[in-house]
């Protein structure tokens, strides 16, 4: 549900919301995003091995050796990517959205012959309990449809 896949790209993402020093809550999360991935992993550009054991993808090489043993497992990827949201209220690009990199992922497991994996963008959805508007939400989830997807497929 719109999670971060790619650590390599979330560093990436994080390094470039520093320098734009645009919105206070993108700089407070990519500040913490850049101590806490640095601590662990490192800088990708010089271990991105230690990234890849750990993420679902990371696009920049194609890898997907996390997840390839559910092949056959049905999978649904929910994202919303409301490009004209991110670029408002945090100056993000598309290719520093999860939803970008959602997409990404579904576009590589298909072409590896993932046959049960769905890629789900939503419009308009994200919206947080007290009503604002986030499209970084749960909410993004049509909850029946996932529990009958669950139960039928």
């Amino acid at each position: 549900m719109d999670s971060p896949i790619d650590l390599v790209a979330l560093y990436k993402s994080s390094e470039k919301n520093i320098e734009r020093n645009f919105s206070e809550p993108s700089i407070l999360e990519s500040t913490w995003l850049l101590e806490t991935l640095g601590n662990n992993f490192g800088n990708p550009k010089d271990s991105i091995k230690k990234y890849e054991e750990k993420a679902v993808f990371t696009s920049s090489t194609d890898n997907i050796s996390n997840i390839e043993k559910l092949k056959n497992t049905k999978i649904r990827l929910y994202t919303e990517p409301d490009t004209l949201w991110w670029k408002k209220n945090r100056m993000a690009d598309y290719d520093q959205m999860n939803a970008f990199y959602i997409k990404k992922l579904y576009e590589s497991l298909k072409t590896k012959g993932f046959n049960n994996v769905e890629y789900i963008p939503t419009t308009n959805k994200g919206y947080r309990a007290n009503g604002e508007r986030h499209p970084h939400s749960w909410a993004i989830v049509d909850k029946n449809d996932l529990i009958n997807w669950m139960l039928t497929k």
